[in-house]
This record gives C-alpha cells, structure tokens and sequence, in this order.
C-alpha cells in the first residue's frame, strides 16, 4: 500500500540561520545522470557489445521564491558569496546545509531533501507595480553539491 500523498502545500525551507520565511515556491530539486554516448565494439569472433555508460552526475540549481518582508538576510547570504566590492568573495566560507521539508495535513513531517554545501547564485527583488495587489516576492536560485533525500 503506497504512502499518504503529499500535498504541494505545506513544505519549509532552512539553511544555517536562514529560517522563518514564508515560501512561496520551490522549484529544481533535480539530480540528472546523462549516459555516455552509446559504446559499441566488436570483440573476439566478431561479438558486437554495445553498452551504456554513466557519466558525471549533474544538479539543477534549486529556486527559492520567498515573500518579501523587511527581513534582508536572503540579500545579505547572496552579497556574501558574490559581490566582489575590494575584499574576495566569501562564497566557500558562507556555504550552508539547506533542507527542504514537507508536512502531511496533520503537520507531521513527511519528507526531507537536504541541499549540500549550498550558496544563492542569483538575487531577484520584486516586482513592484502600483495597480497590484500581489504580495512582493523575492527570489533567490542556490547552486550546490548534491541533493539527497533522507526522508
């Protein structure tokens, strides 16, 4: 019998002391594993083999899209680990350990995926229009190095 289904609803996103924030969406948990091309041979007495091959596995970077509030942490992480204003970029030394986790109706978490090694690769603000009545949105996109799921 497969497990409860979960819904797209209730999910949690966290990385080191980047917490509490209302998450919009989340999108690219994905781990790809492109096959070398096709290897044919032919071997002793004429045996044709052909065989695939796995190659270097590959990450999507995850997207982060949060509700913005006045809290500016997001952009401070992104400024971190990316802008280069006199000193190096500090993107090695503020890498964190991301998890995204989702809960059941009940609450009860149900599903983790945790993001290794993590640092945001791009900042969006929001779009701001005066005839809106959309909430502001922030986005951040998080390359990494690997995707596991531990739950």
């Amino acid at each position: 019998m497969p497990g409860e289904f979960l819904t797209a609803c209730k999910f949690y996103f966290s990385a080191g002391n980047i917490t509490d924030k209302f998450i919009k969406e989340i999108s690219g948990l994905g781990i790809e594993n492109t096959p070398a091309q096709d290897v044919h041979g032919s071997s002793k007495k004429g045996v044709i083999m052909r065989q695939a091959t796995p190659t270097v596995v590959k990450f999507t970077n995850v997207t982060i899209k949060v509700i913005a509030t006045d809290d500016i942490d997001l952009y401070k992480w992104y400024q971190e680990c990316n802008e280069d204003m006199g000193d190096p970029r500090k993107w090695k030394e503020n890498r964190k350990e991301g998890m995204i986790t989702a809960y059941d109706q009940k609450g009860d978490e149900k599903a983790r995926w945790e993001i290794l090694r993590c640092y945001p690769c791009k900042y969006t603000g929001p779009t701001l229009t005066a005839s809106g009545g959309d909430m502001a949105n922030e986005t951040i996109e998080l390359v990494h190095e690997g995707i596991k799921r531990t739950k």
